[in-house]
C-alpha cells in the first residue's frame, strides 16, 4: 500500500494566520476532509477561521502547525492550544460514543445494552464481550457508525482471551475496530478471526460494520 506524505496545500498560506473557533465535528461515518491537507476519511475535525474564510482541520495539522487560538480573549501558546484541543476531543469522543449506545437502547429496548453502557461509563472503552454484543446490534439494526469509534481494550490477558474466546463471527466484528498494533499482537497468540490480512506495517482498509 501506498504511504502518502500529506503537506499543506497552496490556499491555506501561513497556519498562524487561522484561528480556532473550539468548534470540533465528530463525524461516526469517517467520512470528512481536512481543508489544510487533504487527508479524508476522518472522524474528527477542528474548525478554523481566516477573517471571512472558514476550514476544518485533521489533528494530524492540529499537532503539526501553529494555529492562533484563545480562549476569552486570553491568547493561548502552541503547546497550550494542542493540549485544549485535546481535551475537548477527548471528552467529544467519549460523549458521542456515550450517545450511540444510548440511541440504540431507545431504537431496541430488548437488546439489553445496559451492560455495555455501564461498563462503558466506568471505562470509557469496551472490553472485547462488550463491543462484540455492541457490534452485533449495530448490524442488526443497519446503524451506519463504524466500530472504530470505539475503543476495545486487549492490553491484559484476560481480554486478549476474552477475544480469543468469541466465535468467528464476533471476533470478525471487534477486529474492524482495533489498531494494527492490537492486531498483529492478537494475531500472535492466534485469534485473527478467519481470512483475516495481517501485516506489519502497512494498514488495511476498514470495511463499514
Amino acid at each position: 500500500m501506498v504511504q502518502y506524505r500529506y503537506t499543506l496545500l497552496e490556499h491555506v498560506g501561513d497556519p498562524h494566520q487561522w484561528r480556532y473557533t473550539w468548534q470540533i465535528k465528530d463525524d461516526v461515518s469517517l467520512d470528512s476532509t481536512c481543508s489544510f491537507c487533504g487527508r479524508n476519511a476522518l472522524r474528527v475535525t477542528y474548525e478554523v477561521t481566516r477573517g471571512t474564510e472558514v476550514a476544518w482541520v485533521c489533528e494530524h495539522c492540529v499537532a503539526r502547525y501553529n494555529i492562533s487560538a484563545d480562549i476569552d480573549g486570553e491568547p493561548l501558546g502552541p503547546k497550550e492550544a494542542r493540549a485544549y484541543a485535546h481535551g475537548l476531543t477527548a471528552r467529544l469522543k467519549q460523549q458521542t460514543c456515550k450517545d450511540i449506545i444510548r440511541r440504540i437502547q431507545d431504537q431496541l429496548v430488548d437488546a439489553d445494552l445496559e451492560p455495555v453502557a455501564v461498563y462503558f461509563d466506568r471505562n470509557l472503552q469496551l472490553s472485547p464481550h462488550w463491543a462484540a454484543k455492541l457490534f452485533m446490534t449495530l448490524v442488526q439494526i443497519g446503524e451506519e457508525t463504524k466500530a472504530q469509534v470505539f475503543e476495545v481494550q486487549t492490553r491484559s490477558k484476560i481480554h486478549q482471551r476474552e477475544f480469543g474466546d468469541l466465535d468467528d463471527r464476533e471476533r470478525g466484528l471487534v477486529w474492524i475496530a482495533l489498531s494494527p498494533q492490537q492486531r498483529r499482537r492478537l494475531a500472535s497468540l492466534g485469534f485473527a478471526p478467519l481470512g483475516a490480512l495481517v501485516r506489519r506495517s502497512l494498514s488495511v482498509r476498514v470495511p463499514r460494520i
